[in-house]
């Protein structure tokens, strides 16, 4: 099982980085951006899935 945590930690790096990489050219205001990059930042699963859920969505 130990051997495995890596793997979740690289996952949960790379979804948040992704989730970072897609706040800044989203339409949202820079306040929202900056909220939103802290809170990447601070609270990487939760402010993942929030991204996720409730997050800015492109259009087309």
């Amino acid at each position: 099982m130990v051997e495995y945590l890596g793997l979740w930690v690289l996952l949960a790096l790379a979804l948040n980085m992704w989730a970072l990489l897609s706040v800044w050219p989203s339409g949202a205001g820079w306040r929202a951006k900056a909220l939103w990059t802290v809170a990447l930042l601070a609270l990487p699963g939760l402010a993942f899935f929030a991204w996720y859920l409730i997050g800015p969505r492109r259009s087309g």
